[in-house]
């Protein structure tokens, strides 16, 4: 859903979304959240209304450029690192492909020299060299390197090797490509978790609209399926240790929440569709993403659809985004698509429960050094106030040396 959870043990192991918004030090109720979307519902409505005047064909291309090179979250289809290694013929390992071949070892030997290599690079080095190693032993060192080095370096460090080169690219290929089979043994295993869970990245990973229900709905019958089979029996309770107990309500709870953010999901993806609709977009502007970049797109549309952002804010009540993140999200998205004005506006009547201070922050970071001055005259409380002004003054003074 585009938010960060954490883990949440409810009664019975059920997760409960509510509850676990209330548990956070800075969260506000349920009602006080409600609140606050109603008022700044109407406030967005009244900005709406005053600024009738169509959008000018700058701010067309400006939206348009911005949502036609708009950055999507990582598709993760796969977590590689919870699969088997994948089981080569000794000697397909054993040949080096040309193409990994070091065509210049003096570099080779340089960047040897120049890098000290690990422990962990050593034993990977004569594992490779060992026609006796498995596929298995040079896995594991691979995933320790994976943890430890930087991407670039674990690259580097990996494909020294022809042959844990070819055995790391295999299993890329593999996981990427052989979801269906992994998703049949956890089925015939009756894993259902993890048949969800690889239903559920395949379905995240899916732009067309239909397969992705589909998908989801599926997942989240497994998951139901799941905490169905892994309910507690009175004979269990007695037989089983205190360890284990935990270490079943812990995986009945994370079932729980994965249904309930599988099933949110869904409702998300209609209520996208929607979206669309009331504001005649393209099929697939709004449909597939999160919920926080579908709450950005509608902040980036604002400039030609002024019903975009009172969208925004139902959707950030109806799937109960902290306000807190919601004006982080919107203040983001302002800037960077330029949105002075709008900001003042919605800065200016009612209070963001950020506070002033991060605004004129980047108001400052931005060179709106008059946008910030006027928004320092809709500041009531005296500290705030006098902090907000400090920053104003700093930036002059800065402004003025250079």
């Amino acid at each position: 859903m585009g938010n960060a959870w954490s883990y949440y043990a409810g009664e019975f192991d059920v997760f409960d979304k509510s509850k676990c918004l209330a548990t956070g030090a800075t969260s506000l109720s349920s009602s006080s959240s409600s609140t606050f979307y109603a008022s700044f519902r109407r406030s967005a409505l009244k900005i709406a209304l005053q600024q009738e005047a169509p959008a000018s064909d700058e701010e067309r291309e400006q939206v348009r450029l911005a949502l036609e090179n708009w950055v999507r979250e990582a598709d993760i289809l796969y977590d590689q690192r919870e699969e088997f290694p994948l089981e080569l013929a000794l000697t397909q390992e054993l040949e080096a492909a040309a193409s990994m071949a070091d065509s210049s070892p003096k570099i080779h030997q340089q960047t040897e020299q120049r890098v000290p290599a690990t422990l962990e690079e050593n034993i990977l080095k004569g594992l490779c060299s060992n026609p006796l190693s498995t596929p298995g032993a040079i896995h594991q060192v691979i995933l320790q390197l994976q943890q430890q080095l930087h991407a670039d370096e674990f690259l580097r460090v990996v494909g020294s090797s022809p042959r844990a080169s070819r055995l790391y690219a295999s299993q890329q290929l593999t996981v990427f490509a052989d979801i269906q089979e992994s998703f049949r043994m956890a089925v015939l295993q009756k894993d259902y978790s993890q048949a969800a869970a690889l239903v559920g990245k395949a379905a995240y990973g899916d732009d067309a609209l239909e397969t992705k229900r589909k998908r989801l709905k599926e997942a989240s019958k497994l998951l139901r399926r799941s905490l169905e089979a892994s309910t507690p029996s009175l004979t269990t309770t007695i037989t089983l240790s205190a360890t284990e107990m935990h270490e079943l309500s812990v995986s009945r709870a994370r079932d729980s929440f994965s249904q309930a953010m599988t099933d949110e999901s869904l409702m998300l993806l209609e209520t996208q569709r929607a979206m669309e609709r009331a504001l005649a977009l393209p099929i697939g502007l709004l449909v597939g993403g999160s919920l926080m970049e579908t709450i950005q797109k509608l902040v980036t549309l604002y400039p030609v659809q002024h019903q975009a952002l009172p969208l925004a804010v139902d959707c950030a009540d109806q799937y109960e985004v902290p306000p807190r993140q919601f004006w982080w999200t919107m203040l983001r998205v302002l800037a960077r698509t330029n949105q002075w004005q709008m900001l003042l506006e919605l800065a200016r009547v009612l209070r963001p429960p950020i506070g002033y201070v991060p605004i004129v922050e980047v108001l400052l970071d931005e060179d709106q050094e008059d946008v910030a001055s006027r928004l320092l005259a809709s500041i009531q409380t005296p500290e705030e106030r006098e902090e907000v002004a400090g920053l104003i003054a700093k930036y002059r003074e800065e402004d003025e040396e250079a």
